[in-house]
């Protein structure tokens, strides 16, 4: 089931049986669609926030996994953990347009703020790959380390931020020159959101229930708050920019 929620007053709005267990869920833009993930069905829900339906049921590929909407509010970008690409999803019409070869396992997204290049983490391969959407290729790979999971772009847009969860650290990757700065953060640091205006990542634990906080200039640790279970999706308005 997918439960619709008004955020001001916590009210349930609509409870939608939709065709598997919901993994992930990505929001347009606009706020008109919902998709929502099916690992164990291989495909993907979306749903209408105007009309609070399931508009569409559409396959993509062995477990998906993760949904990221790109700005124009019509393409999803979906990764099939189970095959080892992401699928471009067509969310008023319903269909996949391609299929992107990227690494084993991909889990994580990220879509640059143009949406030109969409960063992929490859948990089964240990890396991120960088996809050019235009021409619908892998142009470079970041070796990162086991089970990369969580992963955002900061606030320029220069610094990739990678959570490895199987080696206890945060990863911070410089994209134009390929550096890479490294905190050492436990237990496993698992998903990752860069706060927008405040210079900030947020980081959570698959192994306690708690979020650190992290400032993303410096990669030291400022912080830390308890949750009521482990934090698994962190979902933020979009940037606004002047």
């Amino acid at each position: 089931y997918l439960t619709l929620i008004d955020p001001t007053t916590g009210s349930i709005l609509r409870r939608l049986e939709v065709p598997g267990a919901v993994h992930h869920v990505g929001v347009t833009p606009d706020n008109r669609y919902a998709i929502a993930t099916h690992l164990q069905t291989g495909n993907v829900s979306i749903i209408d926030l105007k009309t609070h339906e399931l508009a569409a049921t559409v396959p993509t590929g062995p477990n998906p996994n993760y949904a990221t909407p790109a700005p124009d509010g019509k393409t999803v970008y979906v990764s099939n953990s189970g095959n080892g690409t992401v699928s471009e999803l067509d969310a008023v019409e319903g269909y996949v347009r391609r299929n992107i070869r990227v690494g084993e396992g991909p889990e994580h997204l990220v879509l640059s703020r143009d949406g030109e290049r969409l960063y992929v983490n490859n948990t089964g391969s240990g890396s991120v790959s960088v996809v050019a959407l235009p021409e619908g290729k892998v142009v470079e790979t970041f070796e990162t380390g086991r089970n990369p999971h969580g992963i955002d772009l900061g606030r320029e847009q220069r610094t990739l931020f990678v959570a490895l969860t199987g080696e206890d650290r945060v990863l911070a990757i410089d994209l134009a020159s390929g550096e890479k700065r490294i905190l050492a953060l436990g237990p496993m640091p698992y998903h990752l959101a860069h706060i927008p205006g405040e210079g900030q990542l947020y980081v959570s634990s698959r192994g306690e229930p708690k979020v650190w906080v992290l400032d993303e200039e410096s990669l030291t640790l400022e912080s830390e708050f308890a949750t009521r279970g482990i934090a698994h999706q962190t979902a933020l308005a979009p940037e606004r920019q002047p």
